[in-house]
């Protein structure tokens, strides 16, 4: 064979390679229109990429400290079968994966009890988005009303078509008479509810508190320090003795505002003989969170800090025998 018969194989043979391969791309083209068009990124684009989390175990409960960015996102999933989700991230495509595919992940179809401790953006602003996609039974929210045209404000007027909703206040408690567990509101105080003064901004945020077994958690949400003087101060004077609250023997702390110097006190921390303590900010955050000085305090007691801008998906789990540990998973 001579060379440029041979050459003329070669440079047929290229060009037929070509011409299969444009034929599977535009196949494949082809394809993905039919497929987007009668499935939309909206029904599957948070089934892709989901973390790789374990399944709760019966007699188990654990608490999820989401990775949402520069926000808070709380997923709680109890020994009956309930789940409670405490505020929702930022409003944000990254704040919006992280919760939806964590959901996914695990299955929730439903959320039994919603809560926003406070109107910030940074709270509720990937909720609007979880309603599309999950059933809320139950919604807790703020005293505040909302301001016109906030993302507060949109998402309130889907979730109250949906969902019962009323005020968060410390005469909710979200336990019924058969579980081993005791999920509560500490503040704000009923009376600014029913006097309504609705508190807005960091002052008015929810406070709860959740036990399991003798093992204790304060979620904070963004509450500055001087509500956990009231609230060491109510229970000095037995007024949370009627909930079944010991706030003196909580183990695990949501601390409060990502970390801020506003939200946590020496004294606190030493009161409640804090053992593991979990912060949500974002990666890089312009706010500085968590503080040098926060961090220092929390070390300087001993006591085991997790971050979600550094470890991710932050999981609590607390099992029949009283004891708890804590792993961490990527989003």
């Amino acid at each position: 064979m001579g060379y440029g018969e041979k050459k003329r194989k070669i440079e047929k043979k290229g060009k037929l390679i070509k011409r299969v391969l444009l034929g599977i791309l535009l196949v494949c083209l082809l394809g993905l229109c039919v497929f987007s068009h009668f499935y939309p990124p909206e029904a599957w684009k948070y089934y892709v990429s989901k973390p790789n989390v374990s399944r709760r175990k019966s007699g188990e409960l654990r608490i999820h400290f989401l990775d949402v960015g520069q926000g808070d996102s709380t997923l709680i999933e109890f020994p009956d079968g309930k789940v409670a989700l405490i505020d929702g991230g930022e409003d944000s495509g990254y704040a919006r994966r992280s919760l939806l595919r964590t959901l996914n992940a695990l299955k929730i179809k439903t959320i039994d009890h919603l809560i926003v401790t406070h109107t910030d953006e940074d709270h509720c602003g990937a909720l609007e988005e979880l309603l599309k996609y999950k059933k809320v039974v139950n919604a807790y929210l703020p005293t505040a009303f909302p301001e016109s045209g906030s993302t507060y404000a949109s998402f309130f007027a889907d979730v109250t078509k949906e969902a019962k909703c009323q005020n968060s206040s410390r005469n909710v408690q979200l336990t019924n008479a058969d579980s081993d567990y005791v999920f509560t509101f500490l503040l704000p105080h009923e009376f600014s509810v029913e006097e309504g003064v609705g508190v807005s901004g960091n002052s008015g945020s929810a406070v709860l508190w959740l036990d399991y077994q003798g093992v204790s958690a304060l979620f904070a949400g963004d509450a500055p320090a001087t509500a956990f003087e009231v609230l060491a101060m109510d229970e000095e004077l037995g007024y949370l003795q009627a909930y079944g609250v010991s706030l003196s023997s909580t183990e695990i702390l949501k601390v409060s505002h990502h970390g801020a110097t506003d939200g946590t006190t020496a004294t606190m921390v030493a009161y409640m003989h804090t053992e593991t303590a979990v912060i949500s900010c974002g990666k890089d955050n312009s706010y500085g969170h968590p503080s040098a000085e926060i961090l220092d305090l929390l070390s300087g007691r001993g006591v085991d800090v997790y971050r979600t801008d550094n470890q991710e998906n932050i999981l609590i789990t607390i099992r029949e025998n009283g004891k708890y540990f804590v792993s961490t998973y990527s989003k």
